[in-house]
């Protein structure tokens, strides 16, 4: 009962540096490319993928898309797997985070230049993303599919976290994803839960730098 967390492919937000959250924005031409070859890969997938689902994020709604019609199955939606809400860093590029934050990292993460991790105005909070991305394994788990979920960098590195028992809610570094990268879940002979792989691009021909949204 394998579970494929894929990180959408190469955005418009992602091509432009900013920092996405719950901005919507679509895909570029590369991430189409991205999400194309990821599908291909899927379709030799073994076991099959009997599902596919998917943030309701313009992203990774096209990305899921592109996926699903290759694979000849619909899509269906989760609201749980939509991207973090970085609160008044959405929308920003580094610069402008430095500018605007200048108690912030200039990288676009929200840690401070002493290695704390502050609160930023409006942000979701990282203990309610931790809960939902529980939520959302668990019900993956009960249903009993191979199902490849269509979703973003954040909820993924969160993911990891909540299979490993990692601290994500003090420590949420960690599990960078790529675009159109996959993470695996997997169930031992005891069923639970192992990351079995992380961020494995090897089905594409062209890649992008990891980013966060």
């Amino acid at each position: 009962m394998p579970i494929l967390l894929i990180r959408h492919g190469e955005s418009e937000g992602n091509a432009s540096g900013v920092i996405q959250g719950r901005l919507d924005v679509g895909l570029t031409a590369l991430g189409r490319q991205q999400a194309g070859q990821t599908a291909e890969a899927l379709a030799y997938a073994e076991p099959p993928i009997e599902g596919v689902v998917s943030s309701v994020l313009q992203r990774a709604r096209m990305t899921a898309d592109i996926i699903a019609e290759r694979l000849g199955i619909p899509v269906e939606l989760d609201e749980d797997l939509v991207e973090y809400d970085h609160g008044e860093l959405s929308g920003l590029t580094r610069q402008q985070i430095g500018e605007r934050f200048p108690h912030l990292s200039q990288s676009g993460i929200a840690v401070t230049r002493d290695g704390t991790w502050p609160s930023i105005p409006g942000e979701e909070g990282r203990d309610v993303l931790f809960a939902r991305a529980q939520r959302a394994l668990e019900r993956l788990q009960a249903d009993g599919r191979n199902v490849a979920v269509v979703t973003h960098g954040g909820f993924i590195n969160a993911a990891c976290h909540a299979v490993l028992g990692l601290d994500y809610v003090n420590k949420p570094q960690g599990f960078r994803s790529g675009n159109a990268g996959v993470s695996e879940i997997r169930l031992d002979r005891q069923g639970r839960p192992i990351l079995h792989r992380h961020n494995d691009a090897c089905h594409l021909k062209i890649r992008t730098q990891p980013l966060e949204a």
